[in-house]
């Protein structure tokens, strides 16, 4: 997961087109589609737009940073409303970048951008975010954790402290073809409550003309109990992948 200003090798590119957070820029669209829920009779759908952008070492810190800003542009829940979800952004200093085990940290922060009541929590939130990964040849192996805490916000919504986690597994068949594994995973510290989701997908990352392409689909099962929750459903990606940006906006960086 370094940031490299480089064009990254084939297996470099298959393995950060598919990191949470990515040493390459990229504007990933993703829907997530659960026909059933517990404890509630409707589907859920969510589709959301993010940017990965990271920023080469000395471009702004001495370390290299990886941000992802995500943003929920239509969410529906089982109980039929669909509007805009609160906006996510989170920014990690990654050390030991280069090497086959990286880790960094870094803030994380929630902003109360819905348009719906059970579209989002109407809470402002900030805490910490952590990424740690081991790149051993084909694969690709690491979790990425947020804790946002409320700090602010509508004070007749409840206060939040959730931790976020993501394990990710990413194993390269060859030819841009590889199976991934990477369940968003919510631990409620306020309500007890639980999302543990376990999937498994496969995808491609390819070229059309110019353009650097990964798409995958990825179906996933809810393991944990509590309602209302998807019980099973499936996730659609499309990305696309800007591996020579620095390159292309600037001939040269401090530090390089």
């Amino acid at each position: 997961m370094a940031a490299e200003e480089d064009r990254p090798d084939t297996s470099t590119l298959v393995k950060q087109a598919n990191a949470p957070i990515s040493s390459i820029m990229q504007i990933r669209l993703q829907d997530t589609y659960a026909p059933e829920f517990r404890d509630a009779r409707g589907q859920g759908n969510t589709a959301t737009m993010a940017v990965t952008m990271p920023l080469p070492e000395y471009r702004l810190l001495p370390l290299p940073q990886l941000s992802v800003l995500t943003v929920p542009t239509a969410i529906t829940s089982p109980f039929g409303k669909t509007g805009f979800g609160d906006v996510r952004f989170v920014d990690v200093g990654v050390v030991n970048a280069g090497h086959h085990i990286l880790w960094g940290a870094g803030p994380t922060l929630v902003f109360p951008s819905a348009t719906e009541p059970t579209t989002g929590q109407g809470k402002w939130q900030a805490g910490p975010a952590a990424v740690v990964a081991f790149v051993p040849e084909r694969w690709l192996l690491g979790v990425l954790a947020q804790n946002p805490i409320s700090f602010a916000g509508d004070p007749h919504r409840a206060d939040t402290n959730a931790l976020f986690l993501q394990p990710f597994i990413i194993y390269q068949l060859g030819a841009g073809w590889f199976v991934r594994s990477q369940p968003q995973m919510i631990i409620d510290w306020k309500s007890s409550k639980q999302l543990l989701p376990v999937d498994f997908g496969a995808g491609r990352v390819f070229t059309i003309g110019r353009q650097t392409v990964n798409c995958f689909v990825e179906p996933f099962w809810n393991a944990s109990q509590n309602a209302p929750s998807p019980t099973y459903g499936v996730t659609f990606g499309l990305a696309l992948l800007y591996p020579d940006f620095w390159g292309r906006t600037a001939s040269g960086s401090p530090g390089e």
